[in-house]
């Protein structure tokens, strides 16, 4: 890993500092749960298995694949599959592996004011893009991240990151109202009691959601191209549908992919010269992305906020009582998790009474969930 950055600060008055940076990093042979079919076909050999005018894959083709010619063919005649149909089995997973590198670039900002004049805030602001050809940290075993479209061509793996998030946004102020002892205000009397050491808090962050990525785990040995990971061909732009045009019911244009060289479900492209078979081996290998970086999961808008107040107790000079509300999602925003990402399901278009189902719309909200009151007693001595 290489570490860069350069920051720039400044000081306003006694309690406040500004400063605005730039941070990077470089990574190289980071490791990767890499599993592969040794055997995996080529996209030319893969070509060569379709017969003209019916470009699916019927098992019927070349003894061995041009990447472990040896290997292949033995391990089908031990099956005792040749002279006869054809199967690559070679699935390889070795352990970790040096394989996958990454890049991060980030402009970060920050605002601070040390608490004074019963008045404290910290905002923090960061611009960025992490690219990588491989997330496995992010997505877990068996996810997209980790099994590679073409063991052979890493380069087809780069992509931005399960973990890029291109902006957040985060301001935290703390408020204690001037009444009560030793405060500006009312500071004696039944006003200074019931008004005084009352503290109020806030924190607002807004961020953008991290990319959209076809899940792979239905996928295994799904084309004749013999590969772990399947992916689909572009045709046409998945970020065509935002703003108000877009809802839970379709969060992304899921007409402009192309699975004839998968096996999707009902309801998607599918190119395929028969449409009931999987596949058309000249579109085995997919030129789609692993995540799409016009295409967003759901981000967060969220304003958590809090109150307490301190009650002296004659027990000790630091004795105190102090309680608290807190409220989690104040306004009560809808929160949504991520888009159904496996196209095996298929994809049904909502009805006057359902909502839609499968690949591209939201059937639940995420971990921040719904408003949250939660109410404290806390006694300090």
């Amino acid at each position: 890993m290489q570490l860069f950055n350069l920051t720039v600060q400044k000081q306003i008055g006694n309690d406040t500092t500004a400063q605005i940076g730039y941070v990077g990093s470089k990574g190289t042979h980071l490791p990767i749960n890499y599993a592969y079919n040794i055997c995996q076909q080529t996209q030319a050999s893969t070509a060569a298995e379709a017969v003209p005018g019916n470009p699916t894959f019927d098992f019927v083709g070349p003894l061995s694949t041009p990447n472990c010619p040896a290997a292949a063919a033995a391990l089908n005649a031990g099956a005792g599959f040749s002279p006869g149909p054809v199967y690559f089995w070679l699935a390889i997973n070795p352990g970790w592996w040096g394989l996958s590198s990454s890049t991060y670039h980030s402009m970060q900002a920050q605002f601070q004011h040390r608490f004074s004049h019963n008045f404290s805030m910290l905002s923090n602001f960061t611009w960025s893009k992490l690219i990588d050809d491989s997330s496995s940290d992010w997505g877990g075993f068996w996810s997209l991240d980790v099994l590679g479209q073409d063991f052979y061509n890493r380069k087809a793996e780069r992509s931005v990151s399960a973990g890029d998030i291109p902006f957040r946004f985060t301001l935290a102020p703390v408020v204690q109202l001037p009444f009560g002892p030793g405060q500006k205000w009312l500071n004696s009397g039944l006003a200074a009691d019931v008004l005084g050491g009352w503290r109020m808090s806030a924190i607002y962050t807004i961020s953008a959601g991290t990319p959209f990525g076809i899940t792979d785990n239905s996928y295994g040995y799904c084309n004749g191209s013999g590969m772990l990971t399947d992916r689909p061909d572009l045709v046409g732009n998945p970020g065509s549908i935002s703003g108000s045009n877009r809802s839970v019911n379709l969060w992304f244009n899921n007409q402009a992919m192309d699975f004839a060289g998968t096996c999707p479900g009902p309801g998607l492209v599918n190119s395929a010269p028969a449409a009931d078979f999987c596949c058309d081996l000249t579109k085995a290998f997919g030129n789609a992305p692993r995540f799409y970086s016009n295409v967003r999961n759901p981000g967060a808008d969220n304003l958590d906020f809090d109150i307490q107040k301190d009650f002296k107790i004659p027990a000790g000079e630091r004795t105190k009582l102090t309680v608290e509300a807190s409220v989690f999602n104040l306004p009560n925003h809808p929160q949504f998790a991520e888009p159904v990402g496996d196209p095996t399901i298929g994809y049904f278009p909502a009805t006057a009474t359902q909502h839609a189902a499968g690949f591209g719309s939201i059937s639940g909200t995420s971990t921040y969930g719904s408003r949250t009151l939660q109410l404290g007693l806390h006694l300090y001595f």
